[in-house]
Protein backbone atom coordinates (compact mmCIF):
# COMPACT_ATOMS: atom_id res chain seq x y z
CA UNK A 1 0.00 0.00 0.00
CA UNK A 2 1.51 3.08 -0.72
CA UNK A 3 1.59 6.45 1.02
CA UNK A 4 -1.60 7.99 0.10
CA UNK A 5 -3.22 4.66 0.99
CA UNK A 6 -2.27 4.81 4.19
CA UNK A 7 -3.15 8.43 4.65
CA UNK A 8 -6.44 7.29 3.72
CA UNK A 9 -6.30 4.58 5.64
CA UNK A 10 -5.98 6.42 8.81
CA UNK A 11 -8.28 9.47 7.87
CA UNK A 12 -11.29 6.68 7.57
CA UNK A 13 -10.26 5.23 10.98
CA UNK A 14 -9.96 9.02 12.51
CA UNK A 15 -13.64 9.60 11.14
CA UNK A 16 -15.06 5.91 12.29
CA UNK A 17 -13.23 6.79 15.67
CA UNK A 18 -14.93 10.77 15.84
CA UNK A 19 -18.19 8.78 15.43
CA UNK A 20 -17.94 5.98 17.58
CA UNK A 21 -16.95 8.62 20.53
CA UNK A 22 -19.71 10.69 19.50
CA UNK A 23 -22.35 7.57 20.08
CA UNK A 24 -20.34 6.66 23.50
CA UNK A 25 -21.26 10.10 24.80
CA UNK A 26 -24.65 9.70 23.58
CA UNK A 27 -25.17 6.70 25.47
CA UNK A 28 -24.06 7.89 28.61
CA UNK A 29 -25.95 11.01 28.38
CA UNK A 30 -28.96 8.63 28.00
CA UNK A 31 -27.94 6.53 30.60
CA UNK A 32 -27.14 9.50 32.87
CA UNK A 33 -30.55 11.01 32.25
CA UNK A 34 -32.25 7.66 32.81
CA UNK A 35 -30.17 6.80 36.20
CA UNK A 36 -31.40 10.43 37.49
CA UNK A 37 -35.11 10.27 36.29
CA UNK A 38 -35.35 6.74 38.32
CA UNK A 39 -33.20 8.58 41.82
CA UNK A 40 -35.67 11.22 41.43
CA UNK A 41 -38.88 9.26 40.92
CA UNK A 42 -38.18 6.43 44.02
CA UNK A 43 -38.33 7.36 47.63
CA UNK A 44 -35.04 7.70 49.20
CA UNK A 45 -35.18 5.01 51.31
CA UNK A 46 -36.91 1.64 51.88
CA UNK A 47 -35.67 1.36 55.29
CA UNK A 48 -36.88 3.49 58.45
CA UNK A 49 -34.33 4.86 61.04
CA UNK A 50 -34.22 2.05 62.92
CA UNK A 51 -33.49 -0.43 60.82
CA UNK A 52 -31.07 1.42 59.41
CA UNK A 53 -29.35 2.15 62.90
CA UNK A 54 -30.14 -2.16 63.54
CA UNK A 55 -28.18 -2.61 60.18
CA UNK A 56 -25.29 -0.24 61.02
CA UNK A 57 -25.13 -2.14 64.31
CA UNK A 58 -24.95 -5.80 62.99
CA UNK A 59 -22.53 -4.93 60.54
CA UNK A 60 -20.04 -3.30 62.81
CA UNK A 61 -20.59 -6.85 65.15
CA UNK A 62 -19.49 -8.48 62.24
CA UNK A 63 -16.41 -6.02 61.22
CA UNK A 64 -15.50 -6.82 64.86
CA UNK A 65 -16.29 -10.27 65.03
CA UNK A 66 -14.04 -10.90 61.74
CA UNK A 67 -11.24 -8.60 63.21
CA UNK A 68 -10.82 -11.13 66.09
CA UNK A 69 -10.94 -13.97 63.76
CA UNK A 70 -8.28 -12.33 62.04
CA UNK A 71 -5.54 -11.47 64.85
CA UNK A 72 -6.60 -15.07 66.22
CA UNK A 73 -5.26 -16.96 63.09
CA UNK A 74 -2.06 -14.43 62.74
CA UNK A 75 -1.28 -15.51 66.27
CA UNK A 76 -2.01 -19.23 65.17
CA UNK A 77 0.41 -18.65 62.48
CA UNK A 78 2.71 -16.83 64.25
CA UNK A 79 3.20 -19.56 66.87
CA UNK A 80 3.56 -22.32 64.19
CA UNK A 81 6.59 -20.05 62.29
CA UNK A 82 8.14 -19.38 65.95
CA UNK A 83 7.80 -23.06 66.84
CA UNK A 84 9.42 -24.01 63.41
CA UNK A 85 12.17 -21.76 63.79
CA UNK A 86 12.76 -23.27 67.24
CA UNK A 87 12.73 -26.88 65.94
CA UNK A 88 15.19 -25.65 63.17
CA UNK A 89 17.41 -24.27 65.35
CA UNK A 90 17.20 -26.85 67.75
CA UNK A 91 17.96 -29.09 64.92
CA UNK A 92 20.65 -27.02 63.77
CA UNK A 93 22.68 -27.03 66.96
CA UNK A 94 22.34 -30.66 67.23
CA UNK A 95 23.43 -31.64 64.00
CA UNK A 96 26.62 -29.82 64.95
Amino acid sequence: MGTLGCVNDMLQRDRENRALRKIGRERMKETRRRLLETRASSPSSRFSLEQLEDIRKNALEKEELERKRLNRVYLVIGCIVLAGLLFLCLFIQFAN
